[in-house]
């Protein structure tokens, strides 16, 4: 097992000891995280020779020796070196993904196995053993660094659950973008909650759309004004799409309004104008919490007619779906049937039969205050919001209350 911090710096010579300069990098294959290239530094100048012609590595003797009939190359950057991992430059003191821990850590050493003619990276260390190392290397020797060392806190990530974001491309490795596509969507946002500015946008440029809005939708207020400035107009139209317009509407509000007008234009005519109704109304006001996105039954219907209507519901909306609103043919509300109801009562029973007695539907105007009291006596699921001529306008859920809330507070 080797450090990165104990091969940084070290002599490199020819296979007649003669000086050639010091360690500066090591470059890796990242798909493997097989070391490829050395890289050394003499009088400002790098050179670099593959992995497979070196002779000798001996942190202890502090010591690169380079195969008999090497030829160093000048380090071009070309499209070869461009694709391979940087430890020093990429990887060492940068922030990364640890996809396992669900979590954003900064890299303090790096763990390397094998020798000559093959080296591979294993792990990242983010602890405090990791610190003191490099700090004194170069300074002690390795045996005595490491012998401090195993007294501390040892705290390393596998290669495997590690996600490097790549600020200059703006980028994320395949392997991250897969594994990261699998987390919970709040487990997402407290990564990209974590990161910096530049490389929140890295993570949200390598996601798909739908699960960019999911992973939106979790992070607090003042995060999702900063995604949805540092995208794309065209991006961010298509990401705020795949949302509820309600909390598309609440990021809008966050923005300049040049931005939020930008973002609008570039959305489908139809979303966008669902979003600029809500816009319409103050953000802590019945017209402002609710989703115009919502199920209604029809007040003829039976329960049976009912559940076949839910079955072929689009997901996103069963996934909050506790009470369903039942509305007459001119859309005005006729009460609200709770779903376990539904579930639990005989196929030919009449819907409308089945609504609790409902208390007097709010207005788009009605204030937060009232909101909450109404939800405190009557403790629904979900709020219907009503016009002046009692139809159902839209709805509000507990969640949107109790993320309202949560918002405020962070």
């Amino acid at each position: 097992m080797i450090h990165l911090s104990e091969v940084l710096g070290l002599p490199v010579l020819d296979a007649s000891r003669a000086l050639l300069g010091h360690v500066d990098d090591l470059l890796v294959e990242s798909s493997q995280g097989a070391v490829a290239r050395l890289v050394w530094r003499r009088r400002g100048q790098l050179s670099s020779v593959p992995w497979s012609q070196v002779a000798a590595l001996s942190p202890e003797k502090r010591v690169v020796i380079l195969a008999a009939g090497t030829e160093p190359q000048p380090v071009s950057g070309g499209p070869g070196e461009a694709e391979m991992l940087s430890l020093r430059r990429e990887v060492l003191d940068r922030q990364i993904i640890d996809i396992h821990g669900r979590k954003v850590v900064r890299v303090n050493d790096i763990v390397l196995e094998g020798g000559p003619g093959s080296l591979s990276l294993r792990r990242v260390e983010v602890g405090l053993a990791g610190a003191v190392r490099r700090l004194l290397a170069g300074l002690l020797a390795p045996r005595l660094i490491r012998r401090l060392a195993a007294g501390l806190s040892q705290k390393a990530i596998s290669w495997d659950y590690v996600g490097l974001v790549d600020p200059r491309s703006a980028t994320i490795r395949l392997k991250v973008h897969q594994q990261l596509a699998r987390l919970h969507p709040a487990d997402l946002a407290d990564i990209i909650e974590d990161l910096g500015r530049v490389e929140r946008q890295a993570v949200v440029n390598s996601l798909d759309d739908e699960t960019a809005a999911q992973a939106l939708s979790e992070a607090i207020p003042s995060v999702q004004a900063t995604m949805v400035e540092g995208i794309r107009v065209e991006r961010a139209a298509d990401i705020l799409e795949e949302m509820p317009p309600d909390e598309a509407a609440d990021i809008l509000g966050d923005l300049s309004e040049e931005r939020s007008r930008a973002v609008l234009q570039a959305m489908e005519t139809q979303e966008a104008q669902d979003v600029r109704e809500l816009l319409s109304f103050p953000d802590d006001s019945a017209g402002g919490l609710m989703t115009s996105e919502f199920f209604s039954a029809k007040d003829v219907w039976t329960v049976d007619e009912t559940l076949a209507a839910l079955r072929g519901l689009d997901e996103d909306l069963l996934e909050d779906l506790d009470e369903v609103p039942v509305v007459t043919p001119d859309k005005r509300l006729a009460g609200v049937v709770r779903l376990s109801r539904l579930l639990s009562a005989q196929g030919h029973v009449p819907v409308l039969g089945l609504c609790r007695q409902e208390s007097a539907p709010l207005g788009p105007g009605a204030g937060f205050a009232e909101i909450l009291a109404t939800f405190a006596r009557y403790r629904p699921r979900l709020l219907p919001v009503v016009d002046e001529f009692g139809a159902l306008v839209g709805v509000i859920n507990i969640e949107d209350v109790v993320r309202r809330i949560a918002g405020a507070r962070s």
